[in-house]
Parts: structure tokens; C-alpha cells; sequence
């Protein structure tokens, strides 16, 4: 049996799979409530052991934010996991439960979902982009989750996209984050992001305006990538994705303005399947390839 976990700042869901990575069972609950990292282990171990059955959970694949040290499967220091800084989270897993245990980014995580059981199947050069508060990336290089040199590969939102724009969190300046992102967005314009996309589905000008140039910026962004790793597809999530109508059109229209990328070889470009559960299957499927 495995598990796959998603590690949010809003939610933490749990999946039991059997080995060959079918979903049998899931289950989540908000991280606020739980806080600390001890106790989202500890009520993570108690949901597998409450359900695993009399089969033992052999792998288990952890989906978080970054920064972290993939090698010692230790959380750094997430922006959106307050107070977890230099977590050891894969021992403090291996020591509740038993199993050998794998922590990956979160993104990554996802577009190994959408590749294996969502938009992606059928591929083989994949890039799943995750579009919300902020911008991240997963990229899967002939059938396999390439996570580079360091385990920092996919990093999309920190592509320059303007060396004179605005200072990102990150500190440089101009990254597709500060123009896309949906924090960003918020700061800028005084308004929820979700708000933002709502108003401009509703006629309003000035988000319209708003919502237009970061989709604008997300198609040159998707020019770079294309150039840089030729994928087939590129396959899009997170909220931003629930306004797929007004900025899948305005992305197409700037990536098919290159006259360098040919149609020939212009990557597709999909909404993700899997939504919210991304994640878990991810990581079940990361927990499967590393048992």
C-alpha cells in the first residue's frame, strides 16, 4: 500500500493507494487547525493507520511548498507555512509510521498527477504550470519527473520576465510572479484576486485591463518555455484557472504571435483535470516510482 500527502498553508489531504497507485481512500482537514508540524504528523500517521487495513503502508510521498532539501526531506522555510522553518519532515513521518518516506515539491507534485491520471496522459514532454497566489512549476522531461540539479527545477514564476520591474518577494526584480501572481494582483489593484477576475468577467474595464496584461504575460512567459524545453503540452491549474475563459484565449493568441515557434511544433495547451486533488495523486504516484 502507499500514501500520498498534499501539505498546504490552507488544507493537508491525505491518500491511500493501493501499489499500483489506484486511490482507494482520502481525507483531509485545514492545517490552521492542526499548526504545528508535530501535530500534522501526528494526525497524518493516525488517518494511514486508521485505514491501511492489515496491509502495511510500504512508501510515502510528501507534496509541500518550497523552499526545501529534497535530499534530507527537510522543509526550509515555506512563505505560507508560518513557523516551519528547518522541519525534518521526512523523519518525523518515518519515525510515526514506519515507512520510508519521500518529500518533493508541491508543484512537482501536481504536474506528476495531471501527467500520470489528468490532462497530461499521453505525453511524454509535459510542463504543468500552477497559476494563484503565486506561479510554480513541474516539468516532466521523457516520461519522467525532472526535478534538476538541485530539486529546484520548474521554478516558472521566478522567470524574468521585465530586469525593470517591480521587486518580487524573491528579491529580483521583474519575475512573471509580480506580474501574474495572484498576491501580487491583489496589492496592486486593492482587490482579492478572485474578486479581480470576477469584475472583469463582469464588463468591468479596469480589470479587465488588469486581468489582460497578466494573461498577456503569462503567453510570453509560455514563448520563453517553449523555446527553452519544447514541450508538448502545457497543462494549467490552480485558481486562477477558474477564469479558463478569459485567459486561455489571450495566452494562445501571444504564444501563436512567435514567429519562431511554428505551429509544428506548438505545444498544446490544457486546463488540469484533477483540481484539487493534484497533489495527493502526485504523490502517490511519487510514492509508487519510490517504493
Amino acid at each position: 500500500m502507499l500514501a500520498g500527502i498534499d501539505l498546504g498553508g490552507t488544507q493537508v489531504r491525505v491518500a491511500l493507494a493501493r501499489s499500483d497507485g489506484q486511490l482507494i481512500a482520502s481525507f483531509k482537514t485545514k492545517t490552521p487547525l492542526l499548526g504545528t508540524p508535530q501535530r500534522v504528523v501526528e494526525w497524518a500517521a493516525s488517518e494511514i493507520e486508521r485505514n491501511r487495513g492489515r496491509e502495511k503502508v510500504r512508501s510515502i510521498a510528501i507534496g509541500a511548498p518550497g523552499p526545501i532539501d529534497v535530499e534530507r526531506g527537510i522543509l526550509v522555510n515555506p512563505p505560507n507555512l508560518p513557523g516551519w522553518r528547518n522541519v525534518p519532515l521526512a523523519a518525523m513521518l518515518r519515525q510515526a509510521t514506519g515507512s520510508q518516506v519521500h518529500v518533493a515539491n508541491d508543484a512537482d507534485m501536481a504536474g506528476l498527477g495531471e501527467f500520470h491520471r489528468g490532462a497530461g496522459r499521453g505525453t511524454r514532454n509535459m510542463l504543468y504550470i500552477t497559476w494563484s497566489t503565486g506561479v510554480g512549476g513541474g516539468l516532466i522531461v521523457d516520461g519522467k519527473l525532472h526535478r534538476g540539479a538541485h530539486g529546484t527545477a520548474g521554478e516558472v514564476g521566478h522567470m524574468i520576465i521585465d530586469p525593470n520591474g517591480p521587486l518580487d518577494q524573491c528579491g529580483q526584480h521583474g519575475c512573471l510572479e509580480v506580474f501574474c501572481g495572484g498576491a501580487n494582483l491583489a496589492r496592486e489593484t486593492g482587490h482579492p484576486a478572485a474578486e479581480l477576475f470576477a469584475a472583469a468577467a463582469r464588463g468591468d474595464k479596469h480589470a479587465g485591463m488588469v486581468v489582460e496584461r497578466a494573461a498577456r504575460y503569462m503567453g510570453m512567459a509560455l514563448i520563453s518555455l517553449t523555446n527553452a524545453l519544447d514541450p508538448e503540452m502545457f497543462v494549467m491549474g490552480g485558481g486562477v484557472t477558474r477564469s479558463w475563459g478569459l485567459v486561455q484565449p489571450m495566452m494562445l493568441e501571444t504564444l501563436r504571435s512567435s514567429p519562431f515557434i511554428r505551429p509544428a511544433r506548438r505545444p498544446r495547451l490544457r486546463r488540469a483535470r484533477l483540481g484539487d486533488r493534484a497533489g495527493q495523486v502526485g504523490a502517490v504516484e511519487w510514492a509508487r516510482i519510490n517504493q
